[in-house]
């Protein structure tokens, strides 16, 4: 008698995307992108369409950027019973080479992982040599530095549950977010609008490090299982021994660290035996630690997909869990909170525009996976691509600095200009954010027609 295998029982919003993408494919397209939250569940999602499709005998082709990713895949795949004689599960680069051997059976669905990364040569080939096929492209961040949008490849933008629907519906864990408050700096000056000028936001944020790391882990989220990213491989290590040096069991690993010792390093925090895992480089994308409590950034960075990734890593959902952020570098103020809603749709279509990353540690994209690097890398460690070499700025570190709460209500209020404002209530609110008298609120109000 053979081995009956059970499906994942799929949550409601996961069933709902996957209606989603049949729903586009009846309008005939053919080419889709699905955004949906890091730590959504995204995998077992693809799973489901892999599994619906293989019953049919129908060949699914998935694909992803990174090799230690590879067999999470296949574990899920098996265990919600897609038939794997018709599924092919590959890194970027091996698909690539079998596509030019011709060595991969024509698939009549394509599922690309992190498919923000889709926009690189290596992707592109394989498209083009399978140009009959279903594409489905699954991310949490549709978004490049390069503001470059997706529009090329996909046809149609599929959007899931926002993150703070996932907090409220128990699929996310809460968090608490902790950083300098950088909007209360005394470096920002009020344009005649009531917003920050430009140049006194770029000036409050000139790369720094607001706060000892290791005073703000014990007053924040002491003992707790925490990754710690770090703005390159010496600042990782240095950090690294100082929790070690305070009685902390803390291990550090990087993008040069041999694949063994990483593994072995994920495998130690996964059980346990290490409470603190320091990296520069490593453990954004495709890291699923669900008891991991908090985050601890001490790099800035420009990127929005980094960020979120970054960030979302504590946010896996358990039972009474609450998620920690420790930003000793003031991204929120670039990028919002984890559950800042985006115009996802306005980063799919792409601008011109292209990102000021002045104030931040100099980040750059693989020409060849589109992985985001350090500019201080030689050679992309995705997919071991060489890069002309580049200086890294040097950050300040100023540990006398208060770390606070920081929440949505805050940025909302410091980042708001009178005429975003729909009551005199909201004006108040805002010129008292701003330190201002309340007269300034009724000129406000007069001009923008509040007050008859």
């Amino acid at each position: 008698m053979g081995v009956v295998r059970i499906a994942i029982k799929l949550r409601d919003y996961q069933l709902e995307l996957i209606d989603g993408v049949y729903n586009a494919m009846r309008k005939n397209n053919k080419r889709i992108m699905v955004v949906s939250p890091a730590g959504s569940g995204k995998t077992v999602t693809m799973s489901e369409i892999a599994r619906r499709a293989t019953n049919k005998k129908n060949r699914v082709l998935f694909v992803v950027h990174r090799t230690e990713i590879v067999q999470q895949v296949r574990q899920t795949f098996i265990a919600n019973d897609v038939d794997m004689n018709y599924c092919e599960i590959g890194m970027i680069q091996t698909i690539t080479n079998k596509v030019k051997k011709d060595k991969v059976k024509k698939p009549t669905t394509i599922l690309i992982d992190e498919a923000h990364h889709s926009l690189s040569k290596s992707y592109t080939n394989v498209l083009d040599a399978f140009p009959n096929a279903v594409v489905l492209g699954f991310t949490a961040t549709p978004t490049k530095l390069s503001n470059k949008g997706f529009t090329d490849i996909f046809e149609d933008l599929i959007l899931g549950k926002t993150v703070q629907w996932l907090i409220d519906n128990e699929r996310l864990a809460p968090f608490k977010y902790y950083s300098k408050n950088l909007m209360n700096d005394n470096k920002l000056k009020h344009k005649s609008t009531g917003d920050f000028s430009n140049e006194s936001i770029s000036l409050a944020l000139e790369p720094q490090i607001y706060g000892d790391v290791i005073d703000n882990y014990k007053k924040f989220a002491n003992d707790k299982k925490t990754i710690i990213y770090t703005h390159n491989v010496e600042s990782s290590k240095e950090v690294a021994e100082k929790f070690n040096d305070n009685g902390y069991n803390a291990l550090q690993v990087d993008g040069k660290t041999p694949k063994q010792q990483r593994e072995l390093a994920m495998e130690l925090f996964r059980e346990g035996k290490v409470n603190i895992l320091v990296n520069a480089e490593l453990y954004g994308e495709g890291v699923d630690v669900p008891d991991c409590e908090c985050v601890i950034l001490l790099r800035p960075t420009e990127s929005l997909t980094l960020f979120i990734q970054q960030t979302m890593r504590a946010m896996r959902y358990q039972p009474n869990k609450q998620a920690i952020i420790i930003d000793h570098v003031g991204n929120y103020v670039r990028h919002g909170l984890p559950n800042t809603e985006h115009d996802w749709l306005e980063h799919f279509n792409g601008s011109n525009n292209k990102s000021d990353s002045k104030n931040s540690i100099p980040i750059k994209e693989c020409p060849e996976c589109f992985g985001v690097v350090e500019s201080a890398y030689t050679i992309c460690p995705y997919c071991g691509s060489e890069f002309p070499k580049e200086e890294i700025q040097e950050l300040t570190v100023d540990e006398t600095a208060e770390l606070e709460e920081v929440t949505e209500e805050m940025i909302t209020l410091n980042l708001k200009a009178p005429e975003d404002c729909s009551s005199m209530k909201e004006l108040a609110d805002l010129g008292k954010s701003l330190g201002y008298k309340p007269g300034w609120s009724y000129i406000q109000g007069k001009r923008l027609g509040l007050i008859k």
